[in-house]
């Protein structure tokens, strides 16, 4: 009797006993990377002139930063600053030359993800080091993915692959369904797509997909104006941001309703590929366990302040597109904006940071995901930007220059000069930047102190 109770309560106990729940397979990324969308150039941020329904429902989906930023605005500085979390004084990437040396490819967030048994794939632009004059195999480092159907600076929008002639976003398409087809059940992955628009030329178009804005009449900005430009630091007005064509869109702004045409098309054919890329993770079942981000490696300035490019601190050049899509926050956290600052260097933190793995001393950014998490969350009160490139050449030059960029104002210098050139605007009553008050005795104070904190993080940049 006694050993047929014990059995009892043996069966009992064991029929009781819960097995561990399985571990919830690890979040995967999807990393939407545009070249020269600025940060007004898409539907959810206001602009009702333009059409992309793929990127305002992320912004839907997840939480948009109204203030995000690049820390140097030019494309192959910007990229290396995304992969590393850091500034271009710490990375060293300074030009469109030098890649990113093996042993810095090691801390960048994909070879980190990879090392940690992540499938990573890297599709499009990735200009970061010149093939001709560096290490190949550093400025295009296909060994260092799953899949790699990446291209230097120069690449066509019309490429042919196994004798068809395609839409390079067509063929970054098909490579992005492969790889995503091919996954294995639960298999953690990080896709890397890096758009090509709305960087011209503006030279082919995807034959697939229609024209939308043929009598689509954008507004020029406000700074647009010969007076804008007069404004500018004599440095600014003989650098290479001044072009005839921006004095003739002041005379007669039809040439800039067709360039500006062309970049919204440009912008709406990426627009496309998010769309069906974003579409075919629901179809795969992937979508609740993978963060997409959409973001662009500079701005474009397009007329503002009379001038054209990048490079500048002015907010048309470093401001762009930030959004972040966390498939675990509730419905309360999502479709809105964040007010907060934001900079190209704080992804590579957070997406590992989302991932449970440690993130690198070196890296400089922060981790957004408590600005996901909770809407009080506060995050930087200022950083700090620069672009030292300089390109050789008649009509090239571009001014070396500096800022911080605090919640409220903005402090500009031009190195190299003597004396320092400086600009101060208070973005709170002008953000367009229009009113220079470097000069103003009542704003002397707030000048030094912008000054020296421009000192201390530049200091800590290294």
């Amino acid at each position: 009797m006694r050993a047929a109770l014990l059995l009892l309560a043996a069966t009992l106990a064991a029929c009781s006993r819960t097995e561990p729940a399985p571990a919830p397979p690890r979040l995967s990324f999807v990393v939407f990377l545009t070249d020269d969308q600025s940060r007004d150039m898409l539907g959810c941020a206001g602009n009702s002139y333009i059409r992309t329904p793929g990127m305002d429902r992320l912004a839907a989906q997840g939480v948009r930063f109204e203030r995000a930023f690049v820390t140097t605005p030019v494309c192959a500085v910007s990229r290396a600053s995304l992969l590393t979390g850091q500034h271009m004084r710490r990375h060293g990437v300074v030009d469109f030359e030098r890649p990113l040396s093996a042993q810095q490819w090691q801390e960048t967030f994909p070879a980190l993800l990879r090392a940690a048994g992540y499938r990573t794939a890297y599709l499009g632009k990735y200009a970061i080091g010149w093939p001709e004059r560096a290490d190949p195999q550093l400025c295009l480092p296909a060994e260092r993915f799953d899949l790699w159907y990446g291209f230097p600076q120069v690449v066509s929008y019309r490429q042919v692959v196994d004798g068809e002639t395609v839409h390079l976003t067509t063929a970054i398409e098909r490579k992005a369904e492969a790889f995503l087809r091919g996954l294995s059940p639960s298999e953690p992955f990080c896709l890397v797509v890096g758009f090509k628009e709305p960087h011209g030329p503006y030279d082919y178009f995807d034959p697939q997909v229609p024209e939308l804005y043929a009598d689509t009449v954008v507004p020029p900005p406000v700074t647009m104006t010969p007076q804008a430009l007069a404004a500018l630091p004599e440095c600014v007005r003989a650098s290479h941001g001044v072009s005839d064509a921006v004095r003739a869109w002041m005379e007669d702004p039809q040439d800039f309703h067709q360039v500006m045409r062309r970049a919204y098309r440009m912008v709406s054919r990426a627009d496309l590929a998010i769309e069906r890329i974003t579409d075919l993770l629901a179809e795969l079942g992937l979508d609740q366990r993978t963060v997409v981000i959409l973001t662009s490696d500079n701005g474009n300035l397009a007329g503002a302040h009379g001038l054209v490019g990048k490079w500048l601190m002015y907010e048309e050049s470093i401001g762009v597109p930030l959004i972040l899509v966390d498939p675990r926050l509730p419905a309360d956290l999502r479709g809105r904006t964040s007010p907060e600052l934001a900079l190209n260097i704080d992804l590579a933190p957070t997406i590992l940071s989302m991932a449970g793995l440690p993130v690198p001393a070196r890296m400089q950014g922060l981790d957004l995901t408590p600005l996901l998490r909770e809407r009080s969350a506060r995050g930087r009160e200022d950083w700090y930007g620069e672009h030292l490139y300089t390109p050789g050449g008649e009509n090239l030059e571009i001014p070396p220059s500096e800022c911080v960029r605090t919640r409220r104002w903005k402090y500009i210098r031009y190195t190299g000069r003597e004396p320092v050139v400086e600009q101060l605007f208070d973005l709170q009553a002008d953000p367009l930047e229009t009113r220079d008050l470097a000069a103003e005795p009542e704003h002397a104070a707030t000048l030094a102190q912008l000054r020296a904190r421009c000192d201390e993080l530049a200091a800590q940049a290294r």
